[in-house]
């Protein structure tokens, strides 16, 4: 628990020295590169991405990279999601145990925009261009007085009409379980780091404080909570629910539900709620959410996992 009070108040300190304006819902649309805070995995999106004290496996880099750990041998995934419009998304990432050594891991995000139009000033059409967002990210994981800690590092590119660059760095913290290993605490900080500057102007990242919690509440069932603060916008409250129903062996499917405060009054119609279902053996689990966003439209994410 002293691991957990100390970072804390790292955290907290750290919070308090930034600029009191970038928080809250009146900096709304004042940060570059969300495409970072979109959530990654099929499993994760379908508990409304209340998933920093869930996660495991090689996805475990982006939620909060302390998970890391948790991987037994190697582990990989990779999403693809059917995004607005005809823009999509993609991850992917591996991870590896070290042993006593701790535990690291790699991964790719990357966002399309699609094919949008390109018009001189007289709004005539000269081209199209395809605006896209990637991030590459390293990260390492170990255990510390029973807790989990790690870190990753990320390089952030950006590119509209001209190329933006930047660097940012990950770290997040994984209490031991509690009330019979049925209940896992965690904190992590995301995309603490530089700028994006495309011609004169220079933006921040979405710099996120979050603190979260997993409980057990049955053997196959299990609930979730992450509540977040991030830079350009107000605080926000996840939660999440999985049920996983054994089959056979090591075979079981899950069905998913969550909430997401983040997108309520933004947009008119069904916001926040996800939905998802998961089919997983000893080795292998493929993992669907779907996440409407009201009027602007649905996204689908799928993804698949191995442990080997």
């Amino acid at each position: 628990m002293k691991t957990m009070l100390t970072t804390a108040l790292a955290l907290g300190l750290l919070s308090g020295s930034l600029q009191a304006g970038s928080f809250g819902s009146s900096a709304k649309g004042t940060t570059a590169a969300e495409f970072l805070q979109l959530g990654v995995g099929g499993r994760a999106m379908g508990m409304g991405g209340a998933y920093s004290a869930v996660a495991e496996g090689a996805e475990a880099l982006y939620w909060n990279p302390a998970g890391l750990v948790k991987v037994e041998h190697r582990a990989a995934t990779f999403m693809h999601a059917a995004y607005l419009q005809s823009s999509f998304y993609d991850y992917a990432a591996y991870a590896q145990s070290l042993g006593k050594a701790g535990a690291f891991g790699a991964g790719l995000q990357y966002f399309n925009a699609g094919s949008i139009n390109e018009t001189d000033s007289n709004f005539n059409t000269v081209g199209t261009f395809t605006p896209y967002d990637l991030a590459l990210s390293a990260g390492y994981s170990r255990k510390v007085e029973g807790f989990s800690v790690g870190g990753a590092l990320k390089y952030i590119q950006a590119k509209i009409l001209n190329t933006a660059q930047t660097a940012a760095v990950d770290f997040g913290v994984l209490s031991p379980s509690y009330l019979d290993k049925r209940l896992d605490l965690a904190l992590t900080v995301t995309n603490l780091g530089g700028t994006l500057k495309h011609e004169q102007t220079a933006e921040n990242l979405p710099l996120t404080f979050k603190a979260g919690a997993a409980f057990k509440l049955t053997q196959h069932w299990l609930a979730s909570l992450d509540m977040g603060l991030p830079r350009g916008d107000e605080a926000y409250t996840a939660v999440g629910t999985e049920y996983v129903i054994p089959v056979k062996d090591n075979w079981g499917v899950a069905g998913r539900l969550g909430f997401d405060t983040r997108t309520m009054g933004d947009v008119t119609g069904v916001s926040g709620l996800s939905v998802g279902a998961g089919f997983a053996c000893k080795a292998l689990s493929v993992d669907y959410a779907f996440v409407p966003y009201g009027g602007l439209g649905v996204t689908n994410r799928i993804s698949v996992s191995a442990r080997f």
